[in-house]
């Protein structure tokens, strides 16, 4: 067992039942242990020192290693698994892979002779392979949906009735298909890892040759620099001890750098092993699910080694004797030889005193050279060579897929222009949204009512005055979870939606259903709620939007004019309607108000609708539709209570009756 997995911080070893392993963006497992008992929401791999803030990156759960560890314990503890079914305690003999658990021999016939579980894969645990279950996982939400769509925009994997609901506007695509993708995205990473390593290896190969090297040289020299000062009086003694000196220390020098340069490529050697072991793993144990959720750690581990890995060129320098000027030797012993070095460009210092060298001198050390030379350069050129048929083949490859992308996009732009240009185009609305005709057998997207699925700008909401509750309503009260962070509003007391209304000739219904108590009788010219909509630049210059210009909008607020609680419907910053003492003004009385908004586009009108007294409130002409227009939503008056509740799409409820009555709204 000391093949499991341990604990990058606490190196404990994972087991079966013990907390589970999360996967740290470095590729790296940490126990749940560490995770949740991390001071100050910092945790740090021991094996890396990367630093992980646990506020801004949300780990997920390894898959990968869990299924590790199942297969290892199975393989080496078996008789530590006990049958999970009915907790009987007996030991575990077998695993069923359709309903993921243990059995012990009764149970196991018991299963085998079930109708409903008799076609079931149950593998002995001498028998037990690396299969990736196929069985469909089902629906947090909706609990009876299999999950089978991947949203790309959201990045995750969805059902059937969460396409419909809240990913209506999101790339979606099935699980197989995007699971096919990531994985060759994947596989792609491991070709690159695996072609580094091996140049990896092929440059600590050449630095260990230039070690050798190194050591042939310095043999030769001392012996060729012995050879010489024999051959010298005792004048040359001293000298002869220096040069020696010189060399051990060159050699020093060169060695230590050769030896930096080695254990440089080994540690990236490491972490590239280490990448590509684990992305093995990945495609050894991972799911289609799981695939999806890791390619973005292990892409990003991938180009961390590609961008710090070494030069992958390395020449060994050569230390060279220089023994110019060796007829005049005994005039000039003071200063006589040198230890130098040949740098990566094949040239050396040798400094050449051609007036006190015999001939004979002057040409060996001219052809010593000469060949110096010509090796060095017939080095670069290989090595230049290599790097351009690098180069090449990079841009080949990335010419294929530019290629690849540019067909891909050429296709989808085809595709979208010819739906917009049919009437499926109209017909494929219904598909994101509730729709409903307004006037029958019209193939007018004029005449179709679309109840888009709205949502509350949760990263917008102005947390100083309201929130959105665990019931996903948005209450007047200020938030004491977190503070209000970049980008929120900060005047208007409430949020927007999440995008505009589309401009595409459709009218879009959406209602609101309010609740608020009065603690005590209101005062003053205080607001309560609001809804309307508005141009984006308006959205956040005042607490409401009602007496901007850009806006439309209805109110529900204390009148100190008649005493009690009105309707007020503003457009363009001016009161067009004022309905007087709409609600009692009493202590301890609740009330629920519904009401409904219709925004055409193409007719340039938005109609407010009492969905309680079931009729129009009014209607706004001349509305200015000329960019979009954004849903807003207000909640007031921190002394009594007051929340809202968005109700759309197939929450609406639309009779024949209401049908009608908007319809005539809009005629």
């Amino acid at each position: 067992m000391d093949d499991l997995p341990k604990c990058t911080v606490c190196q404990q070893q994972f087991t079966l039942k013990g907390p589970a392993p999360y996967l740290l963006p470095c590729l790296h497992t940490v126990c749940e242990t560490c995770v949740t008992s991390a001071a100050g929401g910092v945790i740090s791999c021991s094996t890396c020192q990367r630093e992980v803030n646990l506020t801004d990156t949300a780990l997920q759960k390894d898959a990968v290693r869990q299924k590790e560890i199942f297969h290892l314990t199975v393989k080496h503890r078996p008789t530590e698994l006990l049958c999970t079914h009915e907790d009987d305690g007996n030991e575990a003999v077998c695993w069923c892979q359709d309903c993921e658990e243990f059995l012990c021999e009764n149970c196991q016939n018991m299963h085998n002779n079930f109708k409903v579980t008799r076609s079931h894969v149950v593998q002995n645990f001498a028998d037990l392979k690396l299969n990736v279950s196929t069985v469909p996982k089902f629906c947090s939400i909706h609990k009876y949906d299999p999950l089978y769509l991947f949203d790309q925009s959201c990045k995750k994997i969805i059902c059937a009735r969460c396409r419909i609901e809240d990913h209506a506007d999101h790339e979606v695509e099935k699980v197989d298909v995007a699971a096919v993708t990531v994985t060759k995205q994947l596989e792609y990473h491991k070709n690159e890892l695996t072609t580094l390593q091996t140049h990896q290896q092929s440059y600590m190969q050449r630095i260990r040759q230039g070690t050798e090297a190194t050591d042939k040289t310095h043999v030769s020299l001392k012996d060729n620099i012995t050879h010489v000062f024999r051959s010298l009086r005792s004048q040359l003694d001293q000298r002869q001890k220096d040069l020696l000196i010189d060399l051990e220390n060159h050699t020093k020098e060169t060695k230590a750098s050769q030896h930096a340069l080695l254990v440089a490529c080994e540690e990236d050697m490491k972490t590239c092993t280490r990448v590509l072991d684990y992305i093995n793993h990945v495609l050894l144990f991972a799911s289609k699910s799981d695939i999806l959720g890791l390619e973005r750690y292990a892409g990003e581990m991938t180009r961390t080694c590609l961008d710090t890995a070494v030069t992958q060129t390395y020449v060994a320098p050569t230390a060279v004797f220089n023994t110019n000027s060796l007829s005049n030797l005994k005039a000039h012993v003071s200063g006589f030889g040198a230890i130098l070095t040949v740098d990566m460009d094949g040239k050396s210092d040798v400094i050449a005193d051609r007036g006190t060298q015999t001939d004979d001198d002057f040409m060996a050390d001219v052809e010593m050279k000469h060949k110096m030379d010509m090796q060095e350069l017939k080095t670069k050129i290989d090595s230049d060579e290599k790097h351009i048929q690098r180069l090449t083949d990079l841009t080949d490859k990335l010419n294929s897929q530019t290629e690849t992308l540019k067909l891909r996009i050429d296709e989808k732009e085809a595709i979208e222009k010819r739906d917009a240009t049919t009437i499926d185009f109209l017909l494929g609305v219904a598909w994101e949204c509730d729709v409903y005709m307004l006037k029958p057998g019209a193939a007018d997207r004029s005449f179709m009512l679309k109840c888009k699925p709205l949502k509350y700008d949760k990263d917008r909401v102005n947390l100083d005055y309201v929130h959105i509750n665990t019931d996903g309503d948005l209450v007047n009260r200020k938030s004491d979870t977190r503070p209000a962070g970049e980008g929120r509003l900060k005047r208007y007391w409430g949020t927007c939606s999440i995008v505009p209304f589309l401009q595409d000739g459709c009218p879009q219904y959406w209602e609101v259903e309010n609740r608020f108590s009065l603690d005590k009788p209101l005062s003053g010219k205080w607001l309560i709620l609001q809804v309307g909509v508005c141009r984006e630049e308006e959205r956040d210059v005042y607490h409401c939007i009602g007496e901007r210009p850009h806006s439309y909008s209805m109110s529900v607020a204390h009148c100190t004019e008649h005493g009690g609680i009105c309707r007020v419907i503003w457009k363009e910053g001016e009161c067009v309607l004022h309905l007087p003492d709409t609600i009692p003004n009493t202590a301890g009385l609740s009330h629920t108000l519904h009401y409904g908004v219709v925004y055409d586009d193409a007719r340039k009108k938005i109609v407010f609708i009492d969905v309680k007294g079931e009729k129009v409130i009014l209607t706004l002409d001349n509305v200015d539709s000329s960019e979009p227009l954004w849903p807003m939503f207000g909640v007031y008056n921190l002394d009594n209570t007051v929340s809202m509740r968005l109700v759309v799409g197939s929450d609406i409820s639309m009779p024949e009756e209401k049908k009608a009555m908007i319809l005539e709204a809009l005629s």
